[in-house]
This record gives structure tokens, sequence and C-alpha cells, in this order.
């Protein structure tokens, strides 16, 4: 029941972010009303189309904000579940050898003690009570077993009670187990739910404003994209030759991470994705290009930024993580120069942008 609710939510991964976005600056659409919006009826000037466009613009970037709190939450979720699957399974494991190891424990001490009563028209008895494994704690009786095993060499039943209450304990924590799973199933199900219903939003709002201002909206995503790098190499530009005492110095491995990285450019974005060539979610992409350079990281970005050593903003080298979102919800890679190689949200391809450093929360070092 819980690997085919696992199952499930895992296959509707891809349905849910099947909607095309833009990234970056967007640009919306909505069957709504634009009054809706807060945007104002344009006036015919072009002082008033610029700010219809920026109104649009700010109102998209709030929704791909919580389109891409949603994925991280998902994310998060779909991490929870793989987690518990591999605990299930080494429970499992545990209990069969459990159960192994109390059958034939039952085996030996019912031929010693068949061998011993046989004559004594007690074995029916010994039978009964050594026959089932699921029954056995219900309906030991220490002090017969005893008088059998005193009579048979085996000493007292303690090992055989001991493996019967480790087996006990082994299938609670399996069911425990099992309804933690279909927690997280039922949550990251509802997650997807809700970016899939706020994503048609989008689009239907970023449509909207394409066929009234497409032109205007390029222009100015073209613009803000141009400014953004050149404020974002400046600012990178006061980094170099900052020195501070107690910073790990930068991975040997980095550049091998960021070839890896790189090497994915164009690849779509998918929420909770991690398949190279295929698709990625934001951290997807740089905890499997660090593992690609042989350094295991956390899944999700925010265990990425709880997990990994954390340095100053100023410290900041090639390779290191840029996590961004209150709460964290989005991470890159940095490449040097002001810019970062990432999977943006749904809708976008993993690329190379410049960094927003205001929007920087933290940054991380892998090791």
């Amino acid at each position: 029941m819980i690997r085919g609710a696992i199952g499930r939510i895992r296959r509707s991964a891809p349905l849910a972010v099947a909607i095309i976005l833009t990234t970056s600056v967007a640009v919306g659409y909505s069957s709504t009303p634009a009054g809706a919006l807060g945007i104002q009826p344009a006036t015919g000037s072009s002082s008033d189309e610029q700010q219809r466009v920026n109104q649009i613009i700010a109102e998209l970037d709030r929704l791909g904000e919580q389109i891409d709190l949603l994925g991280e939450e998902y994310a998060l979720a779909v991490n929870d579940m793989e987690d518990i699957a591999v605990e299930i399974k080494n429970t499992e494991k545990r209990i069969a050898l459990k159960e192994a190891e109390l059958g034939e424990m039952q085996r030996q001490l019912k031929q010693l003690a068949l061998k011993s009563f046989t004559q004594g028209g007690l074995s029916s008895g010994v039978s009964s009570i050594l026959g089932s494994s699921s029954t056995l704690s219900d309906i030991v009786r220490k002090k017969y077993l005893t008088g059998v095993a005193l009579n048979t060499g085996v000493g007292n039943t303690d090992a055989l009670q001991g493996v019967i209450d480790e087996l006990a304990k082994e299938r609670a924590t399996l069911e425990k187990q099992k309804k933690k799973a279909e927690t997280a199933a039922v949550f990251a199900a509802s997650q997807l739910d809700r970016a899939e219903s706020l994503a048609a939003t989008y689009e239907q709002r970023q449509a909207q404003a394409e066929a009234e201002l497409g032109a205007a909206l390029r222009s100015e995503r073209q613009r803000r994209e141009s400014a953004a790098l050149e404020s974002a190499q400046k600012e990178a530009a006061k980094f170099k030759g900052a020195k501070y005492a107690n910073v790990a110095p930068a991975s040997s491995k980095a550049g091998a991470a960021i070839r890896a990285a790189l090497s994915q450019l164009g690849v779509r974005y998918r929420f909770g994705s991690k398949s190279p060539g295929v698709s990625f979610d934001c951290s997807g992409l740089t905890s499997w290009a660090w593992g690609v350079a042989g350094v295991g990281i956390p899944r999700t970005s925010r265990t990425q930024y709880a997990g990994l050593n954390r340095i100053p903003t100023a410290a900041i080298q090639p390779g290191d993580l840029i996590f961004s979102g209150y709460p964290i919800h989005h991470v890159g890679m940095y490449l040097g120069n002001g810019q970062l190689v990432h999977a943006p949200r749904t809708g976008d391809v993993v690329k190379v942008s410049a960094v927003y450093w205001s929007r920087v929360v933290g940054v991380a070092r892998p090791r």
C-alpha cells in the first residue's frame, strides 16, 4: 500500500508540471479583468504602458515565488518519502532475519523436546506451543519450556523470548513507518495540486499580457536582465581579494561540479526531478552535479543550506551554492563574475543567469 502511494506520487510529478511558464522577468495573463490584478487601463501614453508592464511583472514575480515555494515543499516531501522507503526496506530485512532466526530456534527446540518427551505423551503439547511464530509470545509458558530445555540441554528460554520481543518491536516500527510514508505521500500530492492550480493562473495571466503588451514586456525583460548582469558583476568585483579567517578553501572538485552542471544547459525544469538529460529541479541539479564530482550533498535546497558549511557571501568562489527565498526554496551554483547556473522554475530550462545579490539568503560550500 505504501509503495503504491509512493509510486503514484512519483508518476504524477511529470503531469503536475507540464504547464509552460517563462522565468526571470515574467509576463502574465489572466482570464480575470486586468483591474482585478491592480492593473489600471492604459490611457495611451508610453508612461501608462510602462506602468502596466511593471505591475504585471510584479504580479507574476509574486506568483512565481509562491510556485517556487510549493516546489520546494514538494521536493522535501518526495525526499522524505524516499528516505522512509529505505527505512521500510531495512526494517523488512531485519524482520525477515529475525523470523528466520526464530524459526530455526523453534525447529531446534522442538526437535530436542520431541526426542525427550516422545515416550511421555507430551509431544503434542510441545508442538502446539512451538508451532506458531505469530502467536508464540502469547502462549509461551516459560516454566514448562524451561523444564523442556533443562531436560534437553538448551539451558533456558531467555534467548527465544528475546527474539520474539525483538520481532514484535520491529513489526511495530514497520507499521509506524508505513503510516509516516502515507502521510508524506498525501502531503506531496496536495502540494502538487496547489502548484498546478497556481501555475494555471500564472499561465493565463502571462498569455493575456503577451497578447496585449508582448513587445513592451519583452523589451522590459531584456532591459532588466542586462541591468541585473551589470549590477551582479559590479558587486562580484568588490568581493575579489576579500580575506576571511576560518573559512575553508574552495573544494578541488568544484571545477568538476561546474562542468557537470553546465553539461545540462537547456534541460527542462521539473518539480522533484534529478534526471540528467531529461529534467531537474533546482536542488536536483546541484546535488547531481556535486555527486558527479564525487561529493555527496543533501537533496533539497533547504537541507543543503542546513547541512553544508556556510561561508560569508563576499568569500564566494565558483562551485559554491547560492540560496534564496524565505523560507529557502531555491539554489544555484556560482560560476564567478556575478553569474550562476541553475534550474529556475517550471516552464524554464537549466541556464546561466545573473545573481540577484539582494535576494541571496546565504552561501554554502560543499567539500
